[in-house]
């Protein structure tokens, strides 16, 4: 054959082994958003490990395959249409897919604040560059340049392989008590949206909980120039068994939940339109003002906000505040002074406090997808005073955003959920 047909031949094997690459990059990196699935962070939670740690790793491992896969086998074709030796051609091609992963570990680093994480990729880019300058000028090339790479990798994985050998610190389990179903859907996005809405659609009213939710389109709707009309469910659970006492049925403006906040009195304030007052049987309390509802046991005397209206963010803690940092949180007085603080154990979301202020919740999560769906969630449930994370809850039943959750006014008990599955759980 020809020597030009040849080399055309070679290099048509290379073009086509760069596009099957290419493909099989495409599908690495859509298959990214949805590994680690919760299964894995699931069997990684129950031996201790955090699922971040878990997720940080899971992550990790697939850049690393996503560059090899990019330019090991590009590298191999080359080598074979340029008439180089297969063993230089992988060994570069490996060396370059560490530089371009030791990269990616410096943003990595970069996005989660670790300078850790940034030293180590420039120590490991700094090898693996000598390794490639000093082999061209030695017999040993594949074997200088492999034992470089082994190391650069090893040393690029170390802070995720420490993160995974630590353990979580021991924080008891909360005892479940009962749990029910409320309406079971595929997908409750307009029932577990928000921070706000998590905390507003499940509250205690002396032994009963009650929860409201949208049950769907109610049965009379407007003409088509008009809002649709949503049925939302109010209904009253015994707190001790989770046996379904009575439900009504509020209509209302598609989108617009009637909030509920527990009142001193024991009753139940419902944001409706108009506004009223409920009693644990959810009848009206006679006398009631729809105007001026009775006071809330989550009364606003102060400012409340959430990570995007104020920083640091800061919620309403009985008659004090607490304030939410990366790492910690603090108790603040109406003055600002600080009257206790603690470490997180994971960054998250406000998730309620009891009405004595003795005890609140932070909810921690990662979501990923297109769209997005939550990996893992649990709460975290806190005293005030000590700073102490008290006791742990994690959920089953995944919700659209963030699960509901709610304490009892004594913070003895905690119920958390969503239509799909409500549980409540008594604390330590």
């Amino acid at each position: 054959m020809d020597a030009r047909l040849k080399v055309a031949a070679r290099w048509v094997l290379v073009l086509g082994t760069l596009s099957a690459t290419s493909l099989i990059l495409f599908i690495l990196l859509m298959g990214l958003m949805l590994w680690p699935d919760r299964s894995l962070v699931a069997a990684f939670t129950a031996i201790g490990v955090t699922p971040r740690a878990t997720i940080k790793t899971a992550h990790q491992f697939d850049f690393l395959l996503v560059t090899l896969v990019s330019v090991v086998p590009s590298a191999s074709a080359i080598g074979f249409a340029a008439r180089k030796p297969q063993h230089r051609a992988l060994s570069l091609g490996l060396s370059v897919s560490v530089l371009l992963f030791a990269a990616i570990c410096f943003f990595l680093g970069l996005h989660d604040h670790s300078i850790f994480m940034e030293w180590v990729s420039i120590v490991a880019t700094i090898i693996v560059l000598s390794a490639v300058v000093v082999s061209f000028f030695k017999l040993n090339f594949l074997r200088s340049l492999t034992i470089a790479n082994s190391i650069a990798i090893l040393l690029l994985f170390g802070p995720s392989m420490a993160a995974l050998s630590g353990r979580t610190r021991t924080v008891p389990q909360a005892k479940e008590l009962w749990s029910t179903t409320l309406q079971e859907e595929q997908w409750q996005s307009m029932n577990t949206g928000s921070e706000y809405a998590a905390t507003r659609q499940v509250a205690f009213a002396g032994d009963r909980v009650i929860a409201v939710f949208d049950a769907g389109f109610a049965p009379s709707q407007p003409t088509q120039d008009k809002w649709p009309v949503s049925a939302y469910r109010l209904i009253s659970l015994d707190s001790r068994t989770g046996a379904k006492l009575k439900e009504i049925t509020i209509d209302g403006r598609w989108g617009s939940m009637p909030y509920i906040y527990p009142t001193q009195k024991g009753f139940i304030d419902v944001q409706s339109n108009p506004p009223r007052t409920l009693n644990p049987d959810l009848v009206p309390v006679t006398g009631a003002s729809s105007a001026a509802p009775a006071t809330r046991t989550t009364t606003r005397e102060r400012l409340e906000c959430g990570a995007a209206n104020c920083d640091p963010p800061t919620y309403v803690l009985g008659k004090n505040t607490v304030q939410l940092r990366q790492k910690r949180f603090q108790v603040v007085d109406s003055t600002g002074h600080v009257l206790s603080g603690g470490d997180l154990v994971e960054w998250g979301t406000f998730a309620g406090a009891s009405a004595d202020g003795r005890r609140f919740a932070i909810q921690s999560s990662y979501m990923e997808g297109d769209p997005d769906f939550v990996v893992y969630e649990y709460f975290t449930v806190y005293d005030s005073a000590t700073g102490k994370a008290l006791a742990m809850v994690h959920t089953k039943d995944f919700p659209a955003r963030q699960s509901w959750s709610a304490f009892s006014s004594n913070g003895r008990y905690f119920v958390a959920g969503n239509p799909n599955k409500l549980t409540m759980y008594e604390l330590p």
